[in-house]
């Protein structure tokens, strides 16, 4: 399948994954100042934004087939997810790692307590089946929430949600976060990764950061007062983080 990718700048490639019911304008807030360091490139995931969801689709090997060339990668929440599971299966095409308020595995677990239980993900589940729009709207809320400038943030991620989206692939994505449990990959990804997540985020709580440090042995930022969405509530402060991390030698 085709993804729908915007790319600007010049610089190394660094890919932008944005999460779960987003699409790639989520980034708005930090593109214009990565675009003068980097060769930035916004994907749409399937079913998202401006790319197609075809049934069946692997939602890594799209990406993968996208960027024929070595990439660095930057993903939030789901987006972090795919990250970990492209830089696993094609090592030689992914250079360092960036995973924002992600996680490798997002409902609970008996031996995973970093994530949301499975009860409270079948509720959302069937809620978004009867009532779709109230239920993007109430995990724009889970996302904005618990940390400071609530309503700002959930302002702005209202202008990245719902365009574009499919319910196939909406669907599609709501069951890789059901499935997803990637903490054997994770340890297995020997890329240098930088990990970002607010001390306050309700969605993916900071253990699974402070898990996947460890496990990656991966520097960890962990910004207070923050939620789930670490690039609109500090995007300068991300933006240096990030541009930090790349030029390390």
């Amino acid at each position: 399948m085709t993804l729908h990718i915007e790319s600007a700048g010049e610089g190394r490639d660094l890919v932008l994954i944005h999460g779960w019911g987003m699409h790639s304008g989520c980034w708005d807030a930090v593109v214009a100042h990565l675009s003068e360091k980097f060769r930035i490139h916004l994907v749409d995931l399937p079913g998202h934004g401006l790319s197609p969801h075809e049934s069946g689709d692997d939602w890594v090997e799209a990406l993968s087939k996208s960027f024929p060339f070595e990439v660095d990668l930057c993903g939030w929440s789901l987006g972090g997810q795919l990250a970990i599971e492209w830089a696993r299966r094609h090592p030689d095409q992914v250079g360092r790692l960036v995973m924002v308020s992600s996680t490798p595995c997002f409902t609970l677990r008996e031996d995973w307590a970093h994530g949301v239980s499975g009860e409270i993900f079948r509720q959302f589940s069937d809620e978004f089946e009867t009532s779709p729009d109230a239920a993007l709207k109430r995990f724009l809320l889970l996302q904005a929430q618990g940390g400071t400038g609530a309503a700002r943030l959930f302002r702005q991620l209202q202008q990245s949600v719902g365009k574009g989206a499919q319910m196939e692939g909406l669907r599609a994505g709501l069951e890789l976060l059901r499935e997803f449990d990637l903490r054997m990959a994770a340890q297995s990804v020997r890329q240098r990764a930088l990990i970002l997540h607010g001390e306050c985020d309700r969605l993916t709580p900071i253990g699974a950061g402070v898990w996947l440090s460890e496990r990656m042995d991966a520097r960890l930022i962990a910004i207070p007062g923050c939620a789930h969405v670490p690039f609109l509530f500090v995007p300068d402060f991300f933006v240096s983080s990030l541009l930090e991390f790349f030029h390390e030698s």
